[in-house]
């Protein structure tokens, strides 16, 4: 890696200030979410179109009926273990239905509705005008307890009489893990084990699994309540006859992960709340996702784009604070009983609801994929002594979250070693962001040295290259070969994890001979292969065949290019190549093949993210441009993660684009059917890929900081004037601005963890002043550097502003909006639904 060899002086001084924040830019946090709440003026009436909330563990989809509303209600470890059907399986948790007694949502009788989901207060609000009266539904998921609020209003016309009724229901279902190809016709698989029973004045179902238990209790509160038993699946709740309501409703799930007495926590968390009051923990929810938001910042000029960056930080902050990662198919926005497609945790894609999750500043969100690979490890180390290494992790792409290793043995699957790897890479993002040596010394080191050993017990010696080999190897899940010699993924994963744990090492000063081994690795791995491909340039291609010649066959379909972007792993996931590596022979055979990536294979390619740590402004836009138009599919701004899905379309024969044209028929066109037959409707389920890909891209658009340095702006389409405030490594929280002219305003850096800090100069060859603010004013050496990198000294929890030599800030910014009113656009994509009665 290079820096250009640019003269910087750097003056360094530290005034009297109380300012604290704010320097660049300031904020109206009151409002500035405002703008990208998801709005329905028409009601939802499929589970698929629901508004997803959720606490980080519970959590789920809410969407109309047209009597009231349903809510699917979901949680992060509802796994059972494998059955005939599928492994182990995510499932639903329960179903409540309220019903206001009158078809208040029913779209025949609306005079107005607005239904809105608010990122900024995490609440799903429904209001309705009909002539029978007004509806108003508030709903949220409590920030600090497994329980949730469902406020309901309603007063009707002419004196008009009614009862609300609630209805908690459980009934479990076939998981259907391989929709695509076919499906069990054992219809009695998954049901489950469900109880219901009244107790006291709460109605409550509990669930007996394969390996867990769990209990899901509702509570009814403002007004005297009747409780009935409908089935051993289902009770209700109902009031009595009245010309208006003000209830709320409470419902509490607990799982035996959580507690030996599922059934006696879950009423316990329903008297703790009525206890403490409802508005005290609205307060104390809303209190916490203020704390969420404010920890960071994205305004870009595409008003679509941040949207959807929000609502996927809004998704994690909702879905990945339980015990297990986030799963990728779905996560807990799932609405028809127990169906889950796929079922089985591919690495490959659990990884990407992580990533850019550091720069986010939310670090503590990837905690549950961490921590649940590192409680995993005595499986890992059994899976990699299958393999012939002891004392060492290895991970197979298709696996639980028990530690099993599924279809380790399948042709597109065995010889794949890089999942751990890359698993490995996510414990040194948490360290090279929060600075954790306890992290470092406890977990990260641990699982990063077992994961190298893998390498070092596997690679052969060839004495006449004098340089390692792997054989057999193959790329990411390759169904054309498991006999690659040489998999450039290994490659670059090797180099990834190595260099992790020699700087580890050092850190902890351990391991001396470990270190020189893995150097001496590193130094002797089989050079990159590399071929010219017509029309394209030259790429580096996945690996060569045992005979020595590159792999694949120049003339073999797609040999430059495939979704999981193996070739530009040297770029992203290994981190091994970035800006400063402009003009290499590396640099230029990942450009070469993310210019030339296929518009219709997006979702899950990595590409996007490529582009930007190429400094591919532009073309970092085109690839999510492709993401939207061809993989938004839901009205919520949620995506789907098959690019090819629209051939299931009546008419993708007919049109020149149905790639785009016809994407989303199989959600809208109740003619369209799977190739056994069954209809598309039941199955319909959002991905998270594309949308953990699209965050991410924008995260590295903005700022970057896997050089060494903290580098602003370093992907930014011209025409843009961004400003953001995000994590950089070494635990700097970044703050700055690029103008209408295309000039940084300034930088504003504070220290969280006092570690020496370098950032890229952003203009050009100019002086820059450091100022470090809240401090006690002692000056700070003046020096000069070399290679365009301003470099200096910072004690924890100062603020520094970085300004070219006499410059002052002017004309500061303020960012605020209005609440956002309607339906949003994007080319074929929408967020929201229109009115259209």
């Amino acid at each position: 890696m290079r820096l250009s060899f640019l003269v910087v002086s750097l003056l360094i001084s530290t005034i009297a200030c109380t300012q604290e924040t704010d320097l660049i830019f300031k904020v109206d946090s009151k409002t500035y979410l405002d703008k990208h709440d998801i709005v329905y003026k028409t009601p939802a009436y499929e589970g698929f179109e629901g508004l997803p909330i959720g606490n980080g563990d519970l959590g789920g989809m809410v969407w109309s009926s047209k009597n009231g509303l349903e809510i699917q209600i979901n949680k992060n470890d509802l796994f059972d273990q494998a059955n005939e059907e599928a492994g182990a399986t995510l499932r639903g948790g329960a179903r409540l239905s309220i019903d206001f007694g009158a078809p208040v949502f029913d779209w025949l009788y609306l005079d107005d509705y607005d239904g809105r989901l608010s990122l900024k207060n995490a609440e799903v609000t429904m209001r309705s005008l009909t002539p029978f009266g007004q509806s108003d539904v508030t709903t949220w998921v409590s920030a600090d307890k497994n329980v949730w609020f469902v406020e309901l209003k309603s007063v009707n016309k002419n004196h008009k009489q009614t009862k609300i009724k609630a209805a908690l229901e459980r009934i479990g279902s076939r998981a259907f893990p391989g929709w695509y190809g076919g499906y069990t016709k054992n219809t009695d698989i998954g049901i489950g084990n469900t109880e219901s029973m009244i107790i006291g004045k709460d109605i409550v179902l509990e669930e007996h699994l394969d390996g867990l238990d769990f209990t899901v209790a509702c509570r009814l509160l403002g007004t005297p309540a009747q409780a009935e038993l409908i089935s051993s699946n289902k009770a209700e709740l109902g009031t009595g006859l009245n010309e208006a309501h003000t209830i709320t409703l409470m419902v509490a799930l607990v799982t035996s992960n959580e507690s030996d007495a599922p059934t006696k926590e879950a009423v316990r968390l329903l008297d703790e709340v009525e206890k403490v009051g409802v508005d005290q923990d609205k307060q104390a929810h809303q209190n916490w996702w203020k704390s969420f938001w404010d920890k960071s910042f994205v305004h870009i000029d595409e008003d679509y784009f941040e949207n959807i960056y929000y609502l996927r930080r809004y998704l994690m902050g909702s879905s990945s604070r339980g015990k297990y990662p986030v799963v990728f198919n779905g996560g807990l926005w799932t609405w028809n009983h127990d169906v889950r497609n796929w079922v089985t945790p591919h690495h490959w894609n659990t990884q990407q609801q992580y990533w850019g999750l550091a720069a986010q500043n939310d670090c503590e969100l990837m905690l549950p994929y961490v921590d649940t690979y590192f409680r995993l490890m005595p499986q890992a180390e059994k899976h990699a002594k299958r393999r012939g290494a002891d004392n060492a992790v290895l991970w197979s792409e298709a696996h639980d979250f028990f530690g099993n290793m599924a279809f380790w043995n399948r042709g597109d699957m065995i010889n794949n070693f890089t999942p751990a790897s890359q698993i490995a890479g996510f414990f040194w993002q948490y360290f090279q962001y929060t600075c954790d040596t306890t992290f470092l010394e406890q977990k990260a080191y641990p699982f990063l040295k077992k994961t190298a050993e893998f390498y070092v017990e596997t690679l052969q010696w060839d004495a006449s290259k004098q340089e390692f080999f792997i054989f057999p190897s193959q790329p990411y899940e390759s169904p054309r070969t498991n006999e690659v010699k040489n998999s450039i993924t290994d490659r670059n994963m090797m180099l990834s994890v190595m260099s992790a744990c020699i700087e580890s090492a050092g850190i902890l000063k351990v391991d001396a001979d470990k270190v020189k081994g893995w150097e001496h690795i590193i130094n002797h791995l089989w050079p990159i292969p590399f071929r010219e491909e017509p029309g394209v340039g030259e790429v580096m291609q996945l690996g060569y065949n045992p005979d020595g010649s590159i792999y694949p066959a120049q003339e073999e379909y797609g040999s430059w290019t495939n979704h999981f972007s193996a070739n530009t792993s040297l770029v992203f996931p290994a981190n091994q190549i970035g800006i400063e590596d402009k003009g290499s022979r590396e640099y230029n055979a990942a450009v070469n093949v993310v210019k030339h990536h296929a518009p219709f294979v997006n979702a899950i390619s990595p590409d996007p993210i490529v582009s930007a740590r190429l400094g591919l402004g532009d073309v970092a836009v085109e690839r999510l441009t492709n993401q939207v138009r061809r993989l938004q599919h839901f009205p919520q701004g949620l995506f789907y993660n098959i690019d090819h899905w629209y051939y299931l379309s009546l008419y993708a024969d007919s049109v020149t684009t149905p790639d785009i044209t016809v994407q989303r028929d199989y959600i809208y066109d109740k003619r369209c059917k799977y190739e056994k037959g069954h209809p598309t409707e039941p199955f319909i389920q959002c991905g998270l890929e594309p949308m953990s890909i699209f965050a991410s891209t924008i995260n590295e658009m903005l700022l970057q900081s896997n050089e060494g340095a903290i580098r602003v702006f370093p992907a930014v389409p011209e025409g843009w004037s961004p400003a953001f405030k995000l994590l950089a490594q070494g635990g700097f929280l970044v703050a700055s601005e690029l103008n209408k002219s295309g000039v940084v305003s300034g930088i504003e850096i504070e220290s969280q963890k006092g570690n020496r800090c370098r950032v890229v100069n952003p203009w050009s060859n100019k002086v820059v002043t450091v100022t470090r603010l809240r401090h006690d004013g002692r000056k700070i050496k003046s020096e000069k550097l070399k290679g365009g990198v301003i470099e200096f000294e910072t004690q924890k929890g100062a603020t520094y502003l970085l300004l070219p030599q006499g410059e002052k800030l002017t004309n500061i910014t303020t960012y605020m909006s209005e609440s956002n009113s309607g339906l949003k656009v994007f080319k074929e994509a929408s967020i929201g639904k229109e009115r259209n009665y």
